[in-house]
């Protein structure tokens, strides 16, 4: 199977952790995620929240399986909602075709542990802001808008979340993708 591993040292920042499990962590929530996700490495880096129940983000084989849309369309100038554990770092970096990348995070505790770590070059940039509020500067266009945030998405359902987020984007890009989401059949 496929996946991108990232490699980053552990840390707490706020309600934040880098943390590395392996397949035979005993968190009962992550061995029911490696059965129920098929998964076959034997470690994993993994970004906890201690509000949530699960790692928010691993660099596992489900995470790139769900990140699919992005590796098959990234191009030109990106745009990401969320930094994550900066697994769309490694794949981004080594992509053909990507003239800048610009992530939106919300979290300084996320970009404390994260963002010092993960890979990057001159054409990445990182904003901290709430995607959800964000206003890019005037005459921003962007090629692919990647959305892989844990806001309203906890309270909206996913396809309300899609929405609300494709109605305030839609100006900046006509092409925008979804953690977990098929691209739009246009």
């Amino acid at each position: 199977m496929t996946r991108i591993a990232v490699n980053l040292p552990t840390g707490v920042s706020g309600n934040f952790e880098i943390a590395h499990y392996t397949n035979t962590t005993t968190d009962k929530m992550w061995q029911e995620y490696l059965q129920m996700k098929n998964e076959s490495h034997s470690n994993y880096c993994v970004l906890l929240d201690s509000n949530c129940p699960m790692p928010i983000m691993q660099d596992s084989e489900g995470e790139y399986r769900e990140h699919q849309w992005l590796w098959d369309f990234a191009t030109g100038d990106v745009l990401i909602g969320g930094l994550g554990i900066g697994m769309v770092n490694e794949f981004l970096i080594n992509a053909p075709n990507i003239n800048s990348v610009t992530i939106i995070e919300n979290s300084q505790d996320v970009i404390d542990l994260v963002w010092p770590h993960c890979v990057k070059d001159n054409r990445f940039t990182l904003i901290q802001a709430d995607i959800e509020t964000w206003i890019p500067p005037q005459g921003s266009q962007w090629d692919i808008m990647w959305f892989d945030t844990w806001t309203s998405a906890n309270s909206l359902g996913l396809t309300e979340y899609e929405t609300l987020m494709r109605n305030r984007y839609s100006n900046y890009c006509d092409n925008i993708g979804f953690w977990g989401s098929l691209p739009p059949s246009n």
